[in-house]
């Protein structure tokens, strides 16, 4: 043994995570002498063994390992081409040096830990390294063609670990074009995901949350899923899909199968396989073929769904021990959001008559996160009717100003505060919820959101600034938003700059501009309702647009001059939809729980309704029945159900409610004026059915 070698490292043990980076780099040059020396570079595999292990034994939350100057170091691309190539290399001879390559390999992941800007090049050049990859990938290749390895618990420690190393990297790498050299690694991942032995892990999985996981389940059920779930987020999305045909329905077969009492004393090692799969089984909601590809998972989604709701009371009822397994807790909640961005899972959701009692009970659990993806769920499941009969609706908005006010000037929580801005831009469609925010201040906070150059433009400031459209529906919170000169002066810049990458926010500038000052003053304006140049206008929400283009194409083989805005995912601004509105005899409202939730779209049939437009409601969900503002927009209108029959005879209904309001309204030269507010829209709305007039109810015709 060196002295030199033994020296350092004792100096490493004993001064642990308070040795500095100076003396770790002193170490690594005396360690790169001690290889080199007589001139000649030699792998001592004893002597690197000896450093390694006391390296990979520092206290992972220490960072020291992640600084710059140490990942640069020729000491660690040594252990890379040295260790972990040639022991990969030769990984099925028996002179394989296991341990060594296992240590290594953690400490690849331990380093990788602490990703940040200052570090990622570095990192980049010590982990994307051709041979490295070839040989991991082939070891990937190995086990999906012919299982081999997958009996090899210490080579399968190593793998597993550097995958890690990988993952940390691919969570922090959003840059698309550096991905050439580590496509043939994912592919190779993926390839072993979707093969017959993951399946086979799942089924071999006892019927409990308590058991522990061989080397192999934990990586072809955790750690495997979790890399192509960020690797694919970034480049290959759609790849995911894979991934959820191959593995969702054994999944789904074996949670639905362990009782929910069990719950309680789920592993570690167990609740991390579940999130990590989950993350990806789930994923594909998230994207623009989300209605396509997820009506495919429907039937397992909504087991899970059922099965996670069940676990609910279990949850509740030891949220108040000293348990252990809040995190698992958190994820289930946070599954149960994951599963209300997909519309037809959500109205399965809404159709469980415990989950709203269960969710508001999870909100006085003490633990921020779950709370936080309580009030995300119930955000997305609660009606105007479920507000009114809380105990305290207050609450929603005491918890949220809450969680604003604890994140706004705190870096750490930045992703956290976005999907917080993201959860509200839901709250904000009820009126009381409305009420509330401005009564807990919640307006200063999200002015600061919009005004201050530390919020992202592309995320957190359009968010707000979308919260603040919604909120200006309201008098006394328009009231103060006009007073406030600064806001509006960066508003009316925003609305004017030509940013390419932030249409999302000069769309929220200009909707909140046409709202505070332009609104008025167009309802007012005469209109001589003499022609149109559109027979129809149709509003619609983003996520209908197939069902919309669909009715849309044919009212234009029917001979119907039709508006339509077909780049609505950017969006025309409101001065261009309300031309379109005023120069329309019929407005079509394409409703839905995307459609209440959009304040665009709410804007849009404002206007229209201000403007007395014939407003003809289309159902485009399942089991959908408006509430809120729209539920009042609606209110004695007969609506045509495009959910609930065939489009031929919805669409057939459809013609038949236009031909009624020609019938009824002929052309004849006329002149309306009207100033009316918002508030007073209950006794403003006209009932162009006679039958309708009669109750003052919709009717869906079916």
């Amino acid at each position: 043994m060196s002295t030199v070698v033994d020296q350092h490292c004792a100096a490493i043990r004993e001064q642990g995570a308070t040795i500095s980076i100076q003396q770790l780099k002193t170490s690594f040059d005396a360690f790169v002498s001690e290889l080199k020396k007589g001139g000649t570079f030699s792998v001592d595999i004893t002597v690197i063994k000896q450093i390694v292990s006391i390296l990979v034994n520092l206290p992972h939350k220490s960072k020291q390992l992640a600084e710059p100057q140490l990942i640069a170091h020729h000491f660690l691309t040594i252990l890379r081409d040295c260790i972990l190539v040639d022991q990969l290399c030769h990984r099925q001879s028996k002179d394989t040096a296991h341990d060594l390559l296992t240590d290594v390999s953690i400490l690849f992941a331990n380093v990788c830990r602490y990703i940040n800007d200052t570090n990622l090049y570095l990192i980049k050049q010590l982990l994307i390294h051709k041979p490295l990859i070839n040989e991991l990938a082939s070891c990937f290749e190995e086990m999906s063609i012919s299982g081999k390895h997958l009996d090899d618990p210490r080579l399968l420690s190593s793998i597993n670990f550097l995958l890690t190393a990988f993952q940390r990297f691919e969570k922090k790498e959003i840059e698309t074009n550096e991905c050439s050299l580590t496509t043939p690694l994912f592919l190779a991942v993926l390839k072993l995901v979707c093969s017959s032995y993951a399946v086979d892990m799942l089924t071999r999985l006892e019927h409990n949350f308590s058991q522990k996981l061989t080397e192999g389940q934990t990586l072809l059920l955790n750690t495997c899923p979790l890399y192509v779930y960020w690797f694919s987020g970034n480049r290959k999305p759609e790849l995911a899909l894979q991934v959820t045909r191959w593995l969702l329905r054994p999944f789904t077969a074996w949670m639905t199968s362990c009782h929910p009492d069990s719950i309680i004393y789920c592993s570690q090692e167990l609740g991390d396989m579940m999130r990590h799969l989950a993350f990806t089984l789930v994923r594909p909601i998230e994207w623009e073929n989300a209605n396509g590809s997820s009506e495919e998972f429907y039937d397992d989604y909504c087991k899970r769904v059922s099965h996670w709701s069940s676990f609910l009371p279990v949850i509740i009822r030891h949220s108040s021990d000293e348990w252990s397994g809040m995190s698992i807790a958190r994820f289930i909640v946070q599954d149960l959001y994951n599963f209300t961005l997909h519309p037809s899972v959500l109205n399965f959701m809404k159709s469980i008559p415990t989950l709203i009692p269960m969710l508001l009970k999870m909100t006085d659990v003490q633990q921020s996160e779950t709370q936080l993806n309580a009030y995300r769920c119930l955000g997305k499941l609660m009606t105007e009717e479920d507000i009114k009969t809380m105990a305290n609706p207050s609450k929603i908005a005491m918890i949220y100003v809450k969680f604003l006010m604890n994140d706004i000037d705190d870096p750490k929580t930045k992703e956290r505060f976005y999907s917080l801005l993201q959860s509200l831009k839901n709250w904000v469609q009820h009126d009381q919820v409305k009420v509330h925010l401005i009564n807990q201040k919640a307006l200063p906070l999200l002015v600061r959101c919009v005004t201050e150059t530390k919020f992202d433009p592309i995320k957190e400031q359009a968010a707000a600034l979308e919260i603040l459209l919604a909120l200006s529906f309201n008098n006394d919170a328009a009231s103060a938003l006009r007073q406030n000169h600064h806001f509006m002066t960066h508003v009316r810049s925003v609305s004017n700059s030509i940013i390419s990458d932030q249409s999302r926010l000069q769309r929220a500038a200009g909707g909140l501009l046409w709202k505070l000052e332009k609104e008025t003053e167009a309802v007012a304006k005469p209109a001589i309702l003499n022609s149109y140049q559109h027979d129809i206008m149709m509003s619609y929400s983003h996520s209908d647009k197939q069902l919309c283009y669909q009715i849309h194409e044919q009212l234009v083989k029917d001979g119907f001059r039709v508006w339509i805005d077909r780049d609505h995912m950017h969006g025309a601004t409101m001065i261009a939809m309300a031309d379109a509105i005023e120069n329309s005899d019929i407005a079509i409202i394409c409703m839905s729980d995307a459609y209440k939730q959009s304040v665009y779209c709410q804007s849009e049939a404002h206007y229209a309704f201000e403007r007395r437009r014939c407003l003809i409601p289309l159902i485009m969900k399942p089991h959908y029945k408006p509430d809120g503002w729209l539920g009042i927009i609606a209110s004695g209108k007969i609506y045509v159900d495009f959910a609930k029959i065939e489009f031929n005879l919805a669409y057939e209904k459809l013609k038949n409610e236009i031909s009624q309001h020609r019938h009824q309204h002929t052309s004849q030269p006329t002149i309306k004026t009207k100033e009316k507010n918002h508030q007073d829209i209950p006794s403003m709305i006209p009932i162009p059915v006679d039958e309708a007039s009669k109750s003052g109810e919709q009717y869906p015709i079916v």
